[in-house]
């Protein structure tokens, strides 16, 4: 079996303030291998980039990780210091953040950007980081390199600005990669190129890929592995063909019926009613019981634990039974 590049063992990250703790990411554990995609879905507010940010040690202040084990390429990231991080990330891991826009230094040429990027990591001199900034800005499909090298982020379309924030989380051909709603607010002829040219450079360079999205249409397009997360709680676990076709969480099965279908007239498009519970105000039993059309007084008081549905599918719900056909 290959050697797993990334393990999460029961990570638990917590937010603080002076007088208690909140619990955003709860016990959640995956793994992935070189040249692997592992999606992680969920609505706003689930934890799927305080998850990210855990694994790659860009918590804001107030949050930590309270608990669990982060072993990358064998090295517990946890026990790492903030130097031995700070080497890692760039260059062995790197994360494409959400908002392009935001991201990147309206004051500072996307050229510049890119090669500081290099110039943190690699002992190249101004020129060879150049060089390798304008082939990256080809290789990410942009036209006339020489002339966006010299542009800056506002001068770019959106779907540009995210090509460029791909070529500096490429700079230094990490190992892993993070995507955090590559393709949000772009268009859907733009999001099948990001898409694609993940894959294509997945393929070149054999990254795992952790791509981090509440649309199960674009992690059926990329994803090996899917984890669905709700409130913190990873809520079913398994390859994509099983999550798009057996899903055995209601909470997965909300998500699958809220997708568009071509050609499937409707008056109104479905949605899950309610919306994530705040992090200071969890419910006892199961974190989806408030929204769930299948919760009874056992949903509501006990929280279930993750079970085992079929070999390498698992759901945390009381009703998931053992080889579960179109739900629960």
């Amino acid at each position: 079996m290959e050697k797993e590049l990334l393990q999460v063992k029961d990570l638990q990250m917590v937010f603080e303030n002076k007088k208690r703790s909140f619990t955003a990411v709860d016990n959640l554990s995956f793994s992935i291998q070189r040249g692997k995609t592992l999606g992680i879905v969920g609505e706003s507010g689930s934890g799927k980039t305080m998850a990210s940010l855990s694994v790659m040690g860009l918590l804001p202040n107030q949050g930590r990780i309270s608990a669990g084990e982060i072993i990358f390429e064998g090295k517990d990231l946890r026990k790492c210091s903030e130097a031995e991080m700070n080497k890692i990330r760039g260059s062995e891991m790197s994360m494409i953040f959400q908002d392009s826009m935001m991201s990147l230094d309206q004051v500072y040429t996307v050229g510049y950007q890119i090669s500081e990027a290099i110039l943190a990591h690699e002992k190249l001199s101004r020129q060879e980081a150049k060089s390798r900034a304008l082939s990256l800005i080809g290789a990410v499909g942009i036209p006339h390199p020489d002339r966006v090298y010299d542009s800056y982020p506002f001068e770019l379309s959106g779907g540009m600005c995210q090509r460029i924030m791909i070529a500096i989380a490429l700079s230094c051909n990490p190992k892993l990669l993070f995507a955090d709603e590559p393709t949000t607010a772009l268009d859907v002829t733009v999001q099948a190129q990001i898409l694609d040219l993940l894959k294509d450079m997945q393929k070149k360079y054999q990254m795992g890929i952790v791509l981090i999205t509440h649309d199960l249409g674009v992690v059926s397009e990329i994803a090996d592995n899917v984890i669905v997360l709700y409130a913190g709680q990873s809520m079913e676990i398994g390859s994509t063909e099983v999550i798009m076709h057996n899903p055995s969480h209601p909470y997965t099965s909300g998500l699958m019926k809220a997708i568009p279908k071509v050609g499937e007239k409707k008056d109104m498009l479905y949605s899950i009613d309610g919306m994530v519970p705040d992090i200071r105000h969890m419910p006892k039993g199961c974190r989806f019981c408030t929204r769930c059309p299948l919760a009874d007084d056992r949903c509501r008081e006990e929280q279930p634990q993750m079970r085992e549905i079929e070999p390498g599918h698992f759901a945390r719900c009381h009703k998931a039974v053992p080889q579960a056909k179109g739900g629960c």
